[in-house]
């Protein structure tokens, strides 16, 4: 029993993510543990453990005997989570210039996947690209305990981008792939120094976004 909880809970916690932050469940929707257990087949226990979890990563609020909010992200909310995920970049693209990228491979393939959610129109797998793009990008740095505490903000930036997705069907998205593209290229010719200009010159944008709030 000690062993299968462990997979339940982490069952759980992934089908609950990924229904956030694919907008299959969006902000302002109030959750039942009673419904989550019965739908995934366990008892409550996996399911409150997981949703414990979400609520770590600033995904969900429980409401004492009302259930559990799905929380909404803030534009000012998403700036400020690109602005901290910019920062870890930033911080792998200094080590890139003493030691190399380790993961060319894994980017590549990546990228090809965001590439192909791109000119097919799936937003969400194009959302889920881009995370795993700037994991990957990250985790060159080998710091776990840097990318546990990304693993929030990816999320919540990963809601915010479809529910704004959702909301504004007619504007242009899909702008991480060509800056993706510019990213990878440049690590590909290990031109490390452009690698940090690139999100040097990205981070004085976000910053300027500011401005509407």
């Amino acid at each position: 029993m000690k062993e299968g909880a462990p997979t339940l809970v982490e069952t759980a916690y992934r089908h609950l993510r990924l229904q956030l932050i694919d907008g299959h469940i969006l902000p302002g929707t109030m959750l039942s543990e009673n419904d989550i257990a019965s739908e995934l087949g366990m008892s409550r226990t996996p399911v409150r453990v997981a949703i414990s979890r979400l609520e770590s990563d600033g995904l969900v609020q429980s409401l004492q005997k009302r259930g559990v909010l799905v929380k909404e992200v803030s534009y000012r909310e998403s700036i400020e989570l690109l602005e901290l995920i910019l920062a870890a970049q930033l911080y792998a693209a200094s080590l890139m210039e003493t030691e190399g990228f380790k993961e060319l491979a894994r980017l590549q393939d990546i990228f090809r996947s965001q590439e192909a959610a791109t000119k097919s129109g799936d937003y969400a797998a194009y959302v889920q690209c881009n995370l795993n793009f700037t994991r990957c990008f990250i985790s060159n740095i080998a710091n776990v305990a840097m990318l546990k505490a990304l693993e929030g903000p990816f999320n919540k930036a990963a809601v915010f981008a479809m529910v704004n997705y959702h909301k504004t069907p007619d504007a242009p998205h899909y702008s991480a792939t060509p800056f993706n593209e510019s990213l990878l290229r440049a690590v590909e010719k290990e031109d490390y120094a452009e690698v940090r200009a690139i999100l040097q010159r990205f981070s004085l944008k976000v910053r300027e976004m500011r401005t509407f709030y």
